[in-house]
């Protein structure tokens, strides 16, 4: 019986290991080129990462940018980014992505220890029910798609199973170390992602029931459990100081994303995305979330091969709900996407991505009764006929191998052949962004770039020209080319690059031949199917601009800054239409201050005096290009576009600029506007 025992836990060892390393490879395998690309939300958490690890006193609680995010997976992606860049490697997405990796490892492993626990607790389940909810987590398409993505999801389905074995193993041992940790982890997740902060809650929920289950342990473990909530709290004090002084952050990301208001009222919303979430573990149809940056559009989470386990676990638990092993992946499934059900966009795979551990757990049940079904039968062998034992004791551990298999390799295939070759993740996840802002990094240190119509803080582009990066080049002037386009006047010294993502810039490519007939195309940039995404314009040195405005003019405006002239356009609109108004600034000196441009259609009213009949106001370039980055020597075309009413009357009309600051400062100091000349609208009399 010993001997059986041994072999046993051997044979358990070994199943684990070869878990693991399945779902190792199923993370690992790729992850510099799949995802493709550097998206936002890891970008901007890429950045925090590298302030954490470069910055001395960058050590924050709570990231304030991108609506709020919690900073853990900051954190330990500054700790993967210092480790590369020991080793030889580089700070990225495929460090991040390690990161996630890991974390989703250690998921696996987390819900197997967890598992081993429930077995431990509930006689009707074998030692091999860990193993098996550890593989089905581990070839689960939908753990696996977001353990290869660098933003934090991926750490919730590790802090429930996490927290969930170490109140286990508490409750059962007494262990006062194992109450500490499953503390510590419950504070861990309120600085993990706000989508995990119902995680303690649900511990708690747990907790009541193994007090009714099991009354007469509670008197002896009350102190763990007291040591569990106090060091939670304990822990969770600096966050909760923090939202203290900043409550508007508490609520900031919640709020944007919330269902609510007129569209969609949360009632009517919360049973919809209950019903759409609900769908997900249907292995037909399109249930799926259709964002293709968190799954093949439409997809299922589970394939069919997990779902029939899935829903045969689901009843089984059901059935026993009053034990505690089996009501704890059913209060975990409920919890963990309950904040998937107030949110918009349901269902929203990497919201509710916590539910993948308890859904493995549940997945594991049916599978671990066959496997017990067999272990019975062959215990019983000496007193039944061989040739009545051996084919159903083989048949039903081989089915439940046969369910991973294929499970495996349907997720393998479906990931990496069928998501990955998707021409939409070219987009999702910004891979021409990452691509052109790693091109200009690498650019000379001096030569000017412009970017257009990406601003260069964006946090995909800013990543690769981070401060104390290898980038031998800064950060371009980003300006959106659909408003206005700066240029150095007069001969240039050296070449010049204008960098513009044609797929959303279509202006820029018809009014730069036109400033330098002399610029040419040095690279292409081609998205996933072949077309092309951006464009780089290479304007040699010497090269001198060749386009001039329609009236010129030679204005002192102030703060260094003089208007050279303007063009209208068209020159004789008609009234309902749009009028466009380009201003040629000339810049002397950088300008200190920023200035909101406003334009005016001047005109006589019914009564013989002046009416403003028609405007536009905003900071140059639509806000893109404001006066504190402009640089001397610069010339800006900056273009306004001036709806004309409908009820216009025919005749001419007065055209007038300046610019002004919300506190009154206006220039041209001590004048109400320029004056620019004026503009026939509609037949003349």
């Amino acid at each position: 019986m010993l001997r059986k025992r041994v072999d046993g836990r051997q044979a358990a060892t070994w199943a684990l290991l070869l878990v693991l390393a399945v779902a190792a490879a199923l993370r690992l395998w790729r992850i510099d080129s799949v995802p493709p690309g550097f998206h936002f939300d890891e970008s901007f958490e890429g950045l925090e990462a590298w302030r954490i690890l470069t910055e001395p006193g960058y050590k924050p609680v709570f990231l304030t940018g991108n609506f709020g995010v919690a900073p853990l997976n900051a954190y330990a992606n500054a700790i993967t980014f210092g480790l590369f860049e020991l080793l030889g490697g580089e700070a990225g997405p495929t460090a991040m992505r390690v990161t996630a990796a890991v974390f989703g490892v250690l998921g696996v492993l987390a819900v197997y220890a967890l598992g081993r626990e429930l077995a431990g607790m509930e006689p009707g389940l074998s030692p091999y029910f860990a193993v098996l909810a550890a593989a089905a987590l581990a070839v689960m398409r939908w753990h696996i798609h977001f353990s290869r993505m660098g933003i934090e999801p991926i750490l919730v389905p590790l802090a429930w199973a996490a927290a969930s074995w170490l109140l286990a193993r508490g409750w059962r041992t007494g262990s006062g170390w194992s109450f500490a940790g499953c503390g510590v982890v419950l504070a861990a997740c309120f600085y993990i992602y706000q989508g995990a902060w119902v995680i303690p809650f649900l511990v708690l929920l747990w907790t009541g029931h193994l007090a009714l289950a099991e009354r007469g342990k509670l008197r002896h473990r009350w102190r763990g459990l007291l040591l569990a909530g106090g060091l939670a709290l304990v822990l969770v004090l600096p966050l909760a100081w923090f939202f203290l002084r900043n409550p508007d952050l508490l609520v900031l990301r919640p709020g944007q994303i919330a269902i609510a208001g007129d569209e969609a009222p949360a009632p009517a919303g919360f049973w919809a995305n209950l019903w759409a979430t609900a769908r997900i573990v249907v292995p037909f149809g399109q249930g799926g979330d259709l964002d293709p940056r968190r799954n093949i559009p439409g997809a299922p989470a589970l394939s069919l091969w997990l779902a029939v386990p899935f829903f045969a676990g689901l009843v089984m638990a059901l059935a026993h709900l009053r034990r505690p092993a089996y009501s704890l992946p059913l209060i975990g499934l409920a919890g963990l996407i309950f904040p998937g059900l107030l949110s918009d966009y349901a269902p929203h795979f990497h919201r509710i991505l916590g539910a993948a551990a308890p859904i493995a757990l549940l997945i594991a049940l049916p599978l671990d009764r066959l496997l017990r079904a067999a272990q019975n039968r062959t215990q019983g062998a000496e007193q039944r006929p061989p040739d009545a034992i051996r084919p159903a004791a083989a048949l039903l551990p081989a089915l439940a191998i046969l369910v991973f298999l294929v499970a495996g390799f349907t997720a393998a295939r479906d990931y990496f052949v069928r998501w990955a070759s998707l021409p939409d993740l070219y987009y999702a996840f910004d891979a021409g962004l990452w691509d052109l802002g790693q091109w200009i990094a690498r650019q000379p240190a001096g030569m000017p770039v412009y970017l257009t119509p990406r601003d260069a803080s964006h946090p995909t582009l800013a990543f690769a020209w981070r401060p104390g990066s290898e980038a031998s080049h800064a950060a371009p002037a980003s300006f959106d080319g659909r408003a206005v386009l700066p240029f150095a006047d007069g001969a240039s010294a050296q070449p010049e690059a204008y960098a513009v993502v044609e797929h959303e810039d279509f202006r820029t490519r018809l009014l730069l031949p036109e400033v330098f007939p002399d610029a040419a195309v040095t690279t292409d940039f081609v998205d996933a199917a072949g077309g092309l995404y951006a464009r780089v314009y290479s304007r040699p040195a010497g090269s001198t601009p060749q386009y001039q405005p329609q009236v010129p003019m030679d204005v002192a405006v102030g703060d260094g800054i003089r208007l050279a002239g303007y063009d209208v356009i068209p020159e004789a609109p008609q009234p309902g239409d749009g009028l466009i108004l380009r201003l040629h600034w000339a810049v002397d000196a950088v300008p200190v201050g920023d200035w909101t441009v406003f334009t005016h259609l001047l005109g006589s009213g019914p009564a013989g005096d002046s009416v403003l009949w028609a405007g536009r106001d905003s900071p140059p370039g639509n806000g893109s290009l404001p006066t504190n980055r402009w640089q001397a020597g610069w010339r800006i075309v900056d273009e306004y576009s001036i709806l004309l009413p409908e009820d216009l009357p025919p005749g001419r009309y007065e055209l007038e600029a300046g610019l002004y600051q919300a506190a009154g400062e206006r220039l041209p100091t001590g004048a109400v506007g320029i004056p620019l000349g004026t503009v026939q609208v509609g037949a003349p009399p």
